[in-house]
């Protein structure tokens, strides 16, 4: 008879029995300790996360004491923990100073200490045995959990502490080795969150001295200076360095500055000066311009590039200018009104100077022709005045409204130069009065040219009489005039030869 078909005996199942029971209890037992894992890992998994929400927030964090309080809290969330305490090393290595605490009721300002109380690089969990507590007693601690700190050299400069006293050690769980890693990395993370902040701190402090410092270099070396010697800094300029560009260059001088100085006295003159500058300067800026010289009552300013940006620096200024001067009048302050010469092309950019002290500053014909097309807006009239130079280099020459004024040689030089005012930075009016005498004024100059003066009179005539606010018209009205009574003794050019600056 096989196994299955006989009846077993009272012995033989009862060791099953006792073999099912055996399995089940192992079987309970894994459960047991399944359940604890499970219950260990959720907590782990907790903690982890609120050191997660801890590090998020202690980035928005202003001030060190609230930093401290933050981390305090999150330990106290974070482990279920009745006390907290945040220590600072003095430097001395024997005391520690409270600088943070969480649930105390009137911890001691000064703890005693020696290295010798904790592992010094590892986090130490402490009983009344241990010597931590034993020194402490006004903590009246049952247990603590203790993990060091250290600063940017790796030096010890404090701790963290959490534990239980003793009145309530029957109602806290105590504290075991599961609570090891999480409090370590959430101090480790405290300490390292405050040194990356103190380091961006200097960072940010350094930089705030070294803007504050490049700025006040800027105040006397425009960067674009630096940038078009390809130098980093000032300090890398040195006697010599230079390199040549084109450029456009703008030169502008006040009118009747010595007059202004005399009714307003040298402070007065002073304010005046920085008032005109603090309007015009935003307009070079605003064109990539900057200046590169001021010369008492004039400024050089200089624009890289095409010679669109210079006319229309121009044209801002006078812009800005006449607004200034609706300000001054309203306190009674007289206006101030200047020329502006235009010129563009080659010249030589650099630092000059015995080496004791240097100065940036242009050299070539283009810087001078600028001053000259100035003292020639006196001649004409005229508000801003530029050269066929500059013409030449414009991308968007249709863009502006000007028109061609005269052929000239100017002082120290040989060749013949063409003229141009640009109307656009007159008041309204006067370009209007302009654009409707252009056809009348562009014969009258080539009639002049031509030596036919007294035709060209009759033209300039009718000029001025349609557009009184001409003074190209008049002036070359008076000149003709002049011709006319006097003509020339050499074959006539069509060019003016300018004796004086």
């Amino acid at each position: 008879m096989s196994d299955a078909g006989r009846e077993r005996s009272y012995e033989e199942l009862l060791a099953v029995v006792e073999r099912l029971e055996a399995e089940t209890g192992h079987q309970l037992v894994v459960q047991q300790d399944l359940n604890q894992t499970k219950d260990q890992v959720d907590r782990e998994l907790m903690r982890f996360k609120a050191i997660q929400a801890y590090i998020a927030n202690a980035l928005d964090v202003k001030t060190i004491s609230d930093f401290h309080t933050l981390t305090l809290e999150a330990i106290i969330e974070a482990f279920e923990f009745e006390v907290a305490l945040l220590l600072k090393s003095t430097g001395g290595g024997d005391k520690l100073v409270a600088a943070e605490e969480f649930g105390f009721e009137d911890p001691p300002a000064v703890l005693p200490f020696s290295g010798d109380w904790i592992d010094m690089l590892h986090t130490s969990i402490c009983t009344e045995s241990d010597p931590l507590i034993d020194n402490w007693p006004e903590l009246n601690l049952a247990q603590a959990i203790v993990c060091p700190m250290q600063d940017r050299a790796g030096t010890f400069n404090g701790m963290i502490l959490a534990g239980i006293t003793k009145e309530s050690a029957d109602f806290f769980d105590p504290i075991t080795d599961e609570h090891r890693s999480a409090f370590t990395v959430i101090v480790r993370q405290a300490s390292a969150l405050w040194t990356n902040r103190e380091l961006n701190e200097e960072i940010q402090s350094h930089n705030e001295k070294l803007v504050g410092l490049t700025g006040s270099y800027s105040r006397f070396v425009p960067f674009q200076f630096l940038e078009l010697l390809n130098r980093e800094s000032i300090e890398e300029i040195g006697a010599g360095d230079a390199t040549a560009l084109d450029m456009n260059v703008l030169f502008a001088d006040i009118r009747g500055f010595t007059t202004l100085s005399e009714q307003l006295g040298p402070s007065g003159a002073f304010a005046m000066l920085n008032e005109f500058l603090a309007a015009v300067e935003p307009a070079i800026e605003a064109e990539n311009g900057f200046v590169n010289q001021y010369q008492g009552d004039a400024i050089m300013a200089l624009f890289p590039g095409e010679a669109d940006t210079a006319l229309r620096c121009a044209i801002a200024m006078i812009k800005e200018t006449n607004a200034l001067n609706v300000r001054r009048k309203s306190r009674n302050e007289p206006e101030i009104r200047f020329g502006l010469g235009i010129s563009s092309g080659p010249l030589l950019l650099g630092a000059i100077g015995g080496g004791q002290r240097l100065e940036s500053n242009v050299v070539g014909d283009t810087a001078n022709l600028s001053a000259r097309m100035e003292g020639l807006t006196k001649v004409f009239g005229s508000a801003v005045v530029f050269n066929e130079q500059t013409m030449t280099k414009l991308a968007n020459p249709e863009a502006f409204d000007f028109r061609e004024l005269d052929k000239v040689v100017v002082i120290g030089r040989e060749t013949v130069t063409t003229i141009y005012e640009l109307m656009d930075s007159d008041a309204p009016d006067v370009k209007q009065q302009k654009q409707e005498t252009r056809a009348q004024f562009e014969m009258g100059l080539t009639q002049y040219r031509e030596g036919d003066f007294t035709a060209a009179c009759k033209r300039f005539e009718a000029c001025a009489a349609l557009a009184p606010d001409d003074k190209a018209a008049v002036m070359y009205v008076e000149r003709c005039r002049g011709l006319i009574e006097r003509p020339p003794q050499e074959a006539w050019q069509g060019v003016t030869i300018l004796g004086h600056k």
